[in-house]
């Protein structure tokens, strides 16, 4: 995994010792005795490596191995929260009550209870762990999970009750918009689903393994012999990568990515405009990394 691209490296001063308000994350709550063997059974990480100290990115598929949404999982007390972005949280809120019937489990829209701020320290961060797992922390009512970044960020989330713990944690910090923050986890290679794109990607098109999202020696879940079948018997010919426009371009989740010959060849998974440029994760055929990419007319060269 490549965090210190060029363009990254170049960013590093301009982005440190920021803090963006997240109010486009919600907050899934799952509770009850059943919680981690239900989530076990469903979701695309393994909740036995879930800990007060480690929390992880995960996927949760239809039968078909396809993504319904990516988020960030991370124990809580006897709970578990799921980090989504708000426009998939009923779509997958919905879709997992499905399966909870069958399970001491509760699964709630907790969005309005916490606060959710991103956040980066000084300096670049040269420590990245090599599952991917990311560290959490927590202090004064305030949970951090610290990302693999090379800006050293952060999330901390807090319950209403404590949202003055993290402003004065915040003392001193810049802030930031989220097309800022956005940046910051495109260039961990952070994929999400977005509402475009819900039910059409599988976990290795978006580089969820790469970033510590799927687990091959948990067991059962939902979807996962598909995903399984890709990763032991499979040639994977599609994958994840960083991509830049020189020019500011609006792109959509699912949108498609072009050769010189106007052949989809990829698709995009994210992005955002930063410095006056355009940045994209996209999913892209091997075949097609030398080519001349365009995405919605705009020329494209990929980062990684």
């Amino acid at each position: 995994m490549n965090f210190t691209n060029q363009d990254a490296m170049q960013h590093i001063i301009q982005l440190q010792n920021i803090a963006c308000e997240l109010g486009h994350y919600g907050i899934i709550r799952v509770h009850g005795e059943d919680a981690k063997k239900f989530l076990q059974g469903q979701l695309t990480c393994d909740m036995d490596k879930i800990t007060d100290q480690k929390a992880t990115l995960g996927g949760f598929c239809n039968v078909q191995g396809r993504l319904h949404g990516i988020f960030f999982t991370i124990k809580y007390g006897d709970d578990y929260l799921m980090l989504v972005p708000k426009q998939v949280l009923e779509h997958l809120l919905n879709k997992l009550k499905m399966y909870a019937v069958f399970f001491k489990v509760e699964l709630v829209d907790a969005s309005l209870d916490f606060q959710i701020w991103g956040h980066t320290q000084k300096g670049a961060n040269s420590n990245f762990a090599e599952d991917m797992s990311l560290e959490v922390t927590e202090a004064n009512g305030v949970t951090e999970v610290h990302l693999n970044s090379l800006f050293n960020a952060s999330f901390m989330i807090a319950e209403k009750e404590h949202a003055n713990a993290i402003i004065k944690e915040l003392e001193g910090t810049t802030l930031a918009d989220v097309n800022a923050w956005d940046y910051i986890e495109i260039q961990a290679h952070i994929p999400l689903i977005y509402q475009e794109t819900i039910e059409e990607l599988l976990p290795h098109f978006v580089g969820l393994p790469q970033v510590g999202g799927v687990s091959f020696d948990k067991g059962c879940y939902t979807g996962q012999e598909i995903v399984a079948r890709m990763h032991y018997r499979g040639k994977l010919k599609t994958h994840a990568l960083l991509a830049y426009s020189k020019d500011t371009a609006t792109l959509t989740p699912g949108d498609k990515v072009h050769n010189k010959d106007d052949k989809a060849v990829g698709d995009v998974i994210r992005s955002t405009v930063f410095d006056n440029k355009t940045y994209a994760l996209i999913s892209l055929a091997d075949k097609a990394i030398e080519s001349e990419l365009t995405i919605n007319g705009a020329q494209f060269e990929i980062l990684d």
